[in-house]
């Protein structure tokens, strides 16, 4: 497939120019792969969401942050979530758990390839994914405060919006930081 993508971008432009270097650099077995796994991720990181948004809704439930406020006292913090109530950013965070580990197993097998499972080299990615990860869940979780709460936008169109960002966030945490293969690595795998 990307053989044929490659093929066709270059009977466009040719490979020596800046958009034939560009198309050389995103038409990868890589990148593919990432936006393979990324979309499968991005639709259990959406199931899991719908599925806990409406069963909390159903349930009555406020949100964590929500009712946190309220047991506090903090009525002008409580009142951003009068209408909405903070539920969407608990399913956010669930959703999360779900679409990071599905993410990290599918990115470190198929995605970037890295199939070595000494503990010290399996640990340390799963701790950079998940550091990383962790990053790019403030940015959603901020972002979906404010499409929901503060732009009254619908939980599951600012849920996709904030997606988009936060997928290419991953690539790049995941490429630059998480499954570098350095020296120690190589090494680690030739032993295993």
């Amino acid at each position: 497939m990307i053989d044929f993508l490659r093929k066709i971008a270059f009977k466009i432009v040719k490979p020596e120019s800046f958009l034939g270097r560009i198309a050389d650099k995103l038409l990868t077995r890589e990148v593919f792969m990432y936006l393979v796994f990324g979309l499968a991720t991005t639709v259990v990181n959406l199931g899991v969401f719908y599925l806990c948004n409406r069963a909390f809704e159903a349930a009555g439930w406020n949100g964590v942050l929500g009712n946190f406020f309220i047991r506090k006292g903090w009525t002008e913090a409580a009142e951003l979530f009068s209408t909405k109530g903070s539920e969407y950013l608990d399913s956010t965070f669930i959703a999360w758990v779900a679409g990071v580990l599905f993410a990290f197993f599918t990115n470190k097998l198929f995605v970037f390839q890295s199939k070595c499972w000494a503990p010290s080299v399996a640990v340390r990615e799963f701790m950079g994914f998940v550091g990383a990860r962790i990053f790019s869940l403030m940015v959603e979780l901020f972002g979906m405060f404010l499409l929901v709460t503060i732009c009254n936008m619908n939980e599951l169109l600012a849920k996709i919006a904030v997606g988009v960002v936060v997928v290419v966030l991953n690539y790049i945490f995941s490429k630059l930081l998480v499954f570098k293969k350095d020296k120690e690595q190589t090494e680690e795998q030739e032993e295993a």
